[in-house]
C-alpha cells in the first residue's frame, strides 16, 4: 500500500522570479503604488505587505527602486537648475530645489512654522480678569463723567428696594430717559 501524503491546508505560496523581482523595482521607481504592484502581479495588498517583512530580497527591491527614481529626478533636476545640461540655468528648477533640499543649509522655504503653546484655561482666566479690572474701572462712569453714586440714589433716580421696583396697573409707563439726561453735569 502506498502512504498518501498529506498537504498542508491553504494556499499555495507564493514566490517571485528574479524577473517578477525586477518588474517590482521597476514599478516602484515609476511611483506605482503598492496596492497597484499588488494587482498587477496578481496578489493582494497583504502579500506585499508580508513579503516586504519575510523577504529581505523582496523589500530591498522595492526599495531600490523608490530609491533610483528620485535620485535619477534630483539629479536631472540640479542639472536643469545649474545648466549643467547644456541649457542655460532654469530659475523655476533652482527654486524648487532650494525650496525642498535647501532646508537645514539655507533658509529657503515658503513654509512658515508657527508653534502656538497656550492653555484655554490660562486664557479664559486672564479674560475674567481683564472683564474684572473693565468693570471695576468703569463702575462709576458714564460717558466719561464720575458719577457720585450716593447722590444719584439721593435723589432715587435708583431703586434701593424691591418694593420701589414694582409698577403699579395704574401708573404710566412711558420710555425711560437716558442716564446722562439724569445727571448732573458739572
Amino acid at each position: 500500500m502506498e502512504k498518501k501524503i498529506k498537504k498542508k491546508p491553504g494556499r499555495k505560496r507564493i514566490t517571485f522570479t528574479d524577473e517578477q523581482l525586477e518588474e517590482i523595482k521597476y514599478l516602484a521607481g515609476l511611483g506605482v503604488s503598492e496596492s497597484s504592484i499588488a494587482d498587477k502581479m496578481g496578489v493582494s495588498l497583504s502579500t506585499i505587505s508580508r513579503r516586504k517583512r519575510e523577504s529581505d530580497k523582496f523589500d530591498t527591491m522595492l526599495r531600490l527602486g523608490k530609491i533610483q527614481a528620485v535620485s535619477e529626478v534630483s539629479n536631472a533636476l540640479f542639472d536643469s537648475a545649474t545648466g549643467r545640461s547644456g541649457n542655460p540655468p532654469n530659475v523655476s528648477a533652482q527654486i524648487f530645489f532650494l525650496k525642498n533640499r535647501g532646508e537645514g543649509v539655507a533658509s529657503w522655504s515658503d513654509v512658515q512654522k508657527i508653534e502656538n503653546t497656550f492653555s484655554l484655561d490660562n486664557v479664559l482666566t486672564e479674560a475674567k480678569n481683564r472683564m474684572k479690572s473693565i468693570s471695576s474701572a468703569t463702575d462709576n462712569y458714564i460717558e466719561g463723567e464720575k458719577l457720585d453714586i450716593k447722590e444719584l440714589e439721593a435723589k432715587e433716580h435708583f431703586p434701593t428696594n424691591k418694593e420701589d421696583t414694582k409698577i403699579s396697573d395704574k401708573s404710566d409707563i412711558s420710555s425711560p430717559k437716558p442716564i446722562t439726561d439724569l445727571i448732573e453735569r458739572k
